[in-house]
Formats: C-alpha cells, structure tokens, sequence
C-alpha cells in the first residue's frame, strides 16, 4: 500500500499532505481530509481482524477454567481450628462451696458471768487445756459459801435431832419397863387399872415422838444432801468460770471483750459465742451438689478444687461425706451438702474462702473435640446429603454437626457425642482421627453453613517496636501448632 502510495507521487508524512499532481501542483485541502479518514479507517479494521484472530486462539488454545482463574476469589470466613486427636478425659461434677475446717469448736460459756481475762487473741495458737478465757467468780464464790453455811447449819440440826432421838429412845425404854411393871402389880391387884393406863400412854407417846424424830432426821439429812448438791454445783459453775482449750489449733474469731458480760443460749436465743477455735491443718470443703448429679458421686473420689483466692493454684480432694437428707436453698433448689477434704500439701489456707470444685466421677478414652465445636442444627435446614446420612435422626427437629475444614471450606458433618468435661467433648461417631474441627470464633459456629468458604486465622504481628513483625503463618503451620497445643493439653 506504501509502495503504490508513493509510485502515485504521495508523501507517506502526516505534515506534507500533499499528492503530486504535476512538477508545481498540490491537492486542495479537502481531498487531504478524505485521505487521512481513508487511512485511519483502514488501520481500525486491521486490528479488529487481529483482536478476533486472538480471541479464537485463547478459547482454542488455552485449557479449562483459565479465564475463571483470572476473577478476584470470593471471600473467604476466617476460622480456628483444632485436630480430633484421641485423648483422656475426666468427667466431672461441679458444685460450689466454702472452705471450713474439719474440727472446728465455738467457745461458749456454761456459766453467765462478766470477762475478766482473755489470755489470747486472734490468730493466736493454742494447745489443748490452754487457758483461754477468765470469768468473774466472785457471785459464784458468795453462793459456794451460803451453799456451805447452809449446810454446816443442817449438820447442827442432825445432830441435835440425833441426840433428841436417842434420849427418846431411852425414855420409850423405861416406859416401856414400867408399864410391864404395872401391868404385874395390876394383875396381882396391888394398882389400879388407872395406873396402868397412865403406864400404857406414856409409852405410846414416846413411840410417836421417836417416830417423829426418825423422821425429822431423814427431812435434816435430805436438806443437808440438797446442801453438798449447791456446793457441788458451785463448785462447777467455779470450774467453768476457767475456760480452757479444747483442742490445739487456732484462734480463728474472737467475738468479745474484757468487761462484756457472756450469757446463756436457750431454746430460742443462741448463747454468747466468745472465740472460734480451729484446728487449719486439716480443711473441708462443703459443697451443695445439685441432686441431679448426686447419685452419681461416692465416697472417695478424687476432686479438683478452685479456691478463688488462689486463682494460680488447683488443689486435690477427696470425697469424705455425702449427706443423706436433701437441703432446700433459698430459691427453692435442692442440694445434698457433701464434705471433700482438701489436701493442703502443708499450706495454711484461710476458713470461709469461697471455692469450686470438680468431682472426678469417669474417667473416658476416645476421640475429642473442644465443646463448642460441637453444635446444633435443624434437621430440615441441612442439605438434603447430609440430612440422608445415618447419624441423623430424622425423627428429632434438631441433630448435634461439627463443621470440618476440607479444601478451603466447612463440611458439614454429623456426629454422635459422648461424655464431655469442663472444655471438651468425646465423639463417638462421625469423626476421624486427625480431621480439622472447625472450633471458633463463637460468632462463626453460630452462622456458619454447608460448603462456606473459610480459612485459617491470621495470627497477630508479635514484632516489637523498630522490628518487622514476623510473616503470617501458612494454613499447614497454624494446623500443626493447633494439633500440637490439643495434644500437650
């Protein structure tokens, strides 16, 4: 075209713009325009040919799905997930408490009186017989001594009512003589029958006084019993003025002071307790185990307790006692107060903590997820494949799913659960061994569904300050750490 162009005597140049018409002649300006439109429209269709020639060339040419590779990926839910590894688990009973010491003893007084001396304070530790508290005596020491003198008083009596009695006795005696005597002379009718009435009289009067004596001795003796009984209880209540120890331990609470005066409990109104005294090398704790779950505890299990004011430690129990009377908490719950003694390992804890504690009550092997992997959905939501698979029960509206991670999405997958702990749970169908679980974050397990597209959390930047934080982890890392982590724990 080039060739022709300038064997016609045309310039090629956009500038000139002229065809040789002759040796002095150009061509007019509209016959330029012509051409340039000529040129242009020519140019256009060359490469339309070459923009189809390509196109046939890449949808014959190049292989399936290249283009659809060349669209942006859709986005994809980020996820953690856990490797089902089979491991121990402990099945547990949880129930809260309060820590108490197994021997512990109010000291109360038996005798109402005013403090006169605390020897120990609180805190303080004691052994057994210790003084520990002094009560004021000296009303208990005027009553010991009217109790004395009263007695001494009835003492005089006895004796005197003896002597009385003896002299009776004597007298009743030579009564007794002399009317035998009278009675012979009557019969011989020496005396009168007067004479020996008189004789008979008096010796029935002597009878009667002896017989009063005999039992105004006995009222003497009785009241001087009753004496010796108030110096006796006087005595007493003198001893109980002294309050010792009971057992070795420790002042845990002392509720009064010199100079108050302590009273008696009765039926209605507790008495006066001064101090508490317990012995802290030997602790309890008193849990309310919901009734649901007590049939399933005993004697001697193991336990796991959780004081809150050691939030870094764990402590061991035992069960030592289960109550066998339900109790009644204040909303109306029932509970069974069970007693688990704590191994202290030497410590020293404090009385009244609040704690927790997980009674051991199985011990399983088997296939194990975190708990909330595992979660619920409708039957009638599911995909017609996975509602059809056998571990569905298509009679319940609801059926227990994990979701796997398989090729960048969530698989929808029924499972049959088993026992379970605190964190996690068994599988005893529907898993295998080394599949990943999809296991957070909770807002994800809650929405998401069949086939979504997810992938692996990125771990946070741990690079300091002037550093460049390190490169995320790859999807394979972030699996082997998780799996690493679930096998450690």
């Amino acid at each position: 075209m080039f060739a022709a162009f300038v064997s016609q005597g045309g310039c090629p140049c956009h500038e000139c713009n002229w065809r040789a018409e002759g040796p002095n002649k150009r061509v007019g300006r509209s016959s330029r325009e012509e051409y340039a439109v000529k040129v242009v429209l020519i140019i256009g269709g060359v490469l339309a040919v070459v923009v189809a020639i390509g196109a046939v060339v890449v949808f014959t040419v190049l292989p399936d799905g290249f283009l659809a590779s060349l669209a942006p990926e859709p986005p994809r839910t980020e996820v953690r997930t856990e490797e089902a590894l089979t491991r121990t688990l402990i099945e547990t009973v949880s129930a809260p408490g309060e820590i108490e010491p197994l021997i512990k003893v109010d000291i109360s007084a038996e005798v109402s009186a005013r403090i006169e001396e605390l020897p120990v304070r609180e805190g303080a530790h004691v052994e057994r017989d210790d003084v520990i508290v002094r009560l004021d005596d000296r009303n208990l020491q005027a009553a010991k001594e009217s109790a004395k003198a009263r007695r001494d008083g009835e003492k005089f009596r006895l004796r005197s009512e003896q002597a009385r009695l003896a002299g009776l006795k004597t007298s009743l005696a030579f009564a007794r003589k002399t009317f035998k005597r009278q009675q012979a002379l009557f019969e011989s009718g020496d005396v009168s029958l007067s004479t020996l009435d008189n004789a008979q009289e008096r010796v029935d009067e002597l009878k009667t006084s002896v017989e009063s004596s005999t039992h105004a001795i006995s009222v003497i003796e009785s009241t001087l019993a009753a004496a010796e009984a108030d110096i006796d209880r006087s005595d007493d209540a003198l001893a109980k003025t002294v309050i010792r120890a009971p057992i070795e331990g420790i002042v845990t609470q002392l509720n009064a002071e010199v100079g108050e005066v302590v009273l008696l409990g009765t039926m209605n109104n507790p008495g006066t307790v001064i101090m508490t005294v317990a012995d802290l090398s030997r602790m309890i704790l008193n849990t309310q185990v919901a009734e649901s779950d007590v049939a399933k505890i005993a004697e001697g299990q193991r336990a796991k307790i959780y004081i809150n004011a050691y939030p870094d430690d764990v402590f061991n129990g035992i069960v030592r006692k289960i109550a066998l009377q339900r109790a009644t908490a204040l909303d109306g719950t029932g509970f069974f107060e069970t007693e688990i003694e704590i191994d202290l390992a030497g410590r020293r804890i404090y009385s009244g903590l609040v704690a927790n504690v997980d009674i051991e009550i199985a011990v399983h092997e088997g296939t194990v997820v975190p708990s909330q992997a595992v979660v619920e959905r409708l039957v009638e939501d599911l995909p017609a494949a996975i509602r059809n698979n056998p571990l569905v029960d298509r009679a319940k509206k609801t059926t227990n799913v994990v979701y796997r991670l398989v090729d960048g999405k969530a698989l929808c997958t029924p499972v049959i659960p088993g026992p379970s702990d605190l964190t996690h749970r068994i599988i005893k169908e529907g898993l295998n061994l080394g599949d990943d679980v999809v296991v957070g974050p909770y807002k994800v397990l809650e929405t998401i569904e069949h086939d979504d597209l997810i992938t692996l959390e990125t771990p946070p930047a741990t690079g300091t300050e002037g550093e460049a934080p390190e490169a995320p982890a790859t999807e394979s890392e972030v699996g082997d750490a998780e799996a690493g982590t679930e096998t450690s724990g």
